[in-house]
Parts: structure tokens; sequence; C-alpha cells
């Protein structure tokens, strides 16, 4: 196997003076702010030329200040030159094969596939023997999700050796002993994200090659492509009435002028003190959820070739951007039809637009890994 490992230190900073909640993955629409003292009403962007875009990130509310960060932001571009070959344990699944019970829904940047909840063991889908992490540490799947870009040949998020590709599936795993995706995501080595490289069937890409020379099979992931092309469809609508409380008619009118206080403290880390008391968003009960009846199974969006990959310590590729991530990028690609990336691209933001007008994808970040 191929694997890159990053060690990084992340200073802490500890601020305690702006009230609000933290980021739960749901997205309101915008009030045309460049900066927000409520995280309920935050809005963040993927458009690159406006004060709410990923550049900017870490101005709009102080809970996201870590975006700023220099030391272990994702995505990365991997340079294979730069990696180093270990031989290390298989990334090891219990319950693999079963398929649990899941939703999704439209969280107004993107659709999501969630794992419902469940305390018995027997039940989850549990990952161990993480690189970087104690081998006895059990993380749980929680989520997954899809990012693309604008641009067909520039849509994962990470790319390898400056080459990306159209699409790329985040598998979510939290660890166990803080019970739930929401409680882990802040702390110290909490969550484990796979990453699969996405091929749109019937359009040309290069070919995947090893350092060894060995060539990437991408494997047809018919099951994960059903999924997309049936459940994208029924989120396609984000349901806008839920925020029509606090939208007004002027909400694109005058922008705030951004917040010197977070401009300050852009790229620092927030205390786990201030995170519980001031860094946790209102219940998001209202979203509309959709039962998937099929269920959920990694094996959906795994590759044939599990045994290729690279691993490195880096952080959420969306706010509040938690340096808590150790990443294992899969090298070898799988494949979905046309349609389901169509109904992919033309699923509504929050801001009623479709997903391809800005796609979702956060730019690579110029971080300064240890690279051992």
């Amino acid at each position: 196997m191929e694997v890159l490992l990053s060690f990084l230190a992340v200073a802490a900073l500890s601020v305690t003076f702006v009230d609000g909640a933290g980021y739960l993955q749901v997205r309101p629409p915008t009030l045309g702010q460049c900066y927000y003292e409520d995280i309920n009403t935050a809005h963040f962007s993927y458009n690159r030329t406006f004060c709410e875009g990923p550049a900017y990130w870490c101005q709009i509310h102080i809970c996201w200040i870590t975006c700023g960060s220099n030391e272990r932001q994702s995505p990365i571009n991997i340079d294979s030159r730069k990696t180093q070959f270990r031989l290390l344990p298989m990334p090891k699944f219990y319950n693999l094969h079963k398929r649990v019970p899941a939703t999704i829904r439209n969280n107004g940047h993107a659709p999501e596939f969630n794992v419902v909840p469940t305390q018995n063991n027997k039940d989850r889908i549990i990952l161990c023997n993480v690189p970087g992490r104690p081998k006895d540490k059990k993380y749980v799947f929680a989520q997954l999700h899809v990012h693309f870009g604008r641009d067909v040949t520039q849509g994962s998020e990470h790319c390898i050796d400056n080459i990306f590709k159209p699409m790329e599936v985040h598998l979510v795993f939290y660890d166990l002993d803080y019970g739930n995706l929401g409680d882990a995501r802040s702390k110290k080595d909490g969550l484990v994200g796979l990453s699969v490289m996405v091929e749109v069937s019937g359009k040309p890409q290069k070919p995947t090659v090893c350092k060894n020379g060995r060539k990437c099979k991408p494997r047809f992931a018919k099951r994960f492509s059903d999924l997309m092309e049936k459940y994208y469809e029924q989120v396609r609508c984000f349901p806008l009435e839920q925020y029509r409380d606090y939208i007004n008619n002027d909400r694109f009118g005058l922008f705030r002028r951004r917040n010197s206080r977070s401009t300050q403290y852009c790229g620092g880390t927030l205390s786990q003190n201030y995170i519980q008391n001031s860094c946790k968003k209102d219940p998001d009960d209202n979203s509309l959820k959709v039962q998937v009846t099929e269920g959920l199974s990694p094996t959906d969006v795994l590759p044939y070739d599990t045994d290729l990959f690279y691993t490195y310590g880096g952080s959420l590729t969306t706010p509040p951007c938690y340096e808590t991530v150790q990443w294992i990028v899969y090298r070898c690609p799988i494949t979905v039809s046309s349609q389901a990336f169509n109904m992919l691209q033309f699923v509504e933001d929050s801001q009623k637009d479709e997903l391809i007008k800005l796609g979702v994808r956060r730019p690579i970040q110029v971080s300064n890994p240890i690279v051992d």
C-alpha cells in the first residue's frame, strides 16, 4: 500500500466573548452578511468571489476560526513523490456487509446519507486498525456524502499528483467513546474519513497508476449509483419555507462589514470548553428526512483495491473545519452512471440554486504537514 503520514501540532486558543452555537451541517440561507453573531443563521458559500466563500470561512463566525489554520486543513494535493511507503495493518471493518438503516436529507449545501443511530454494537458498522490511531480504537459509521465541482474535470476535493476526479465520496466514522458524531467531531482524533474518488461512466478518464506500475480497475458501483439516482431526486428541492421567519425581503441588500474579532483569531483553535458551551447549534428538528429503504453500507462505495491508500491527519472540509480527522484516501476510483451524476448536480442548495452553479468542493489547502 502507499501511505502518506502527517503528524501535526495544533495550538489551542480560548475565546469567551461571542454568543452562539456551532455548525452541525445544516446551512441556512444567506442573510447577505460577511459576519454573523448568531451561528443559527450563519451561512457559508462556495462562491469564491464573495465574503461568504471558502477563503473567508474563518471570518464568518468565531466558531469557524479553525478554517483559517495552516497546520492540518483538508483537502490537500497528495504528491506521491513525497509519500513514504509503509507496511501498515489494513483497516478492519466489523459488519462491513451489513446494511444499516439510514436516512437522507438536503442539508442546504449538499445531500447527505445519515446512519440511524443505535446503541447496540451488533447493529453498527465499526472500523478499527486505523493508521495513526491506537489499534483498539473503534469508530462507528455515521455518514456518507459526495463532493463535486463546477467543472467535471475538477470535482473531487482531494487530488493525487494534481489530478482530480469528477466526484469524491466521504464516509465519516466517529470515535465510539464519544457516543455520536456531533460530540466527536471537535475532539482530538474524534473522526476518521474514508475518501473514494468517483468517475462518471462514459466520460474518458486518465488511468490511475500506482508507483509500482499497478493499474487500478475502477469498479462500477451499481448499488451506490442506484441510490444516487433514486434519492437525490427525492431531496432535490430545499425546503426553504422552514426559514421564512428570519428571511426578509432585503436579505440580499446591504452587507455587514467583517467583524475584526473573527479576523484577529483566524487560524486559531477553540478550546473544548468554549466549543461545548458556545459552539452548538440549536436542534434542527424540522429538516426533511427521507428513509433509505435499502439501507446503507460502505461496500456501496469502496473500490476494488482497498489495500492502496494514503493516510494523513487533516480536518473537516466544511465549517467549522475542526482538525480532528484521520483521512484514508483510496488510490483507486469507483464509477457511477451519468444519470447519478446529473441528479447530484441538480439538487438545490439553501439559495434554491442548483449545486452545479458553484459546486460543492473546498479548494486545496496549503498546510504545513510534517511528513514522516
